[in-house]
């Protein structure tokens, strides 16, 4: 996942976690500042129904944060 500014200060791997009934496992994490602008990403393992998943990664997205399926199953 990669964000930039507000949603870094956003509990935003609590919300899927709670809202989707999936466990996020957290491998890696960096946030730099660039321009005044905190911006970041985090490498996850996500587990959990195939369905919710999908929509965890959606709500990701629709809240313009990109989001990279590296490996399935």
């Amino acid at each position: 996942m990669q964000y930039v500014s507000k949603e870094v200060s956003e509990a935003l791997v609590s919300q899927i976690t709670k809202g989707f009934g999936i466990d996020v496992n957290i491998i890696f994490g960096d946030i730099d500042i660039v321009a005044d602008a905190p911006i970041g990403g985090i490498v996850a393992i996500f587990d959990g129904e195939p369905a919710q998943i999908d929509a965890a990664l959606n709500y990701l997205r629709q809240r313009n944060i990109a989001a990279e399926v590296l490996k399935e199953g």
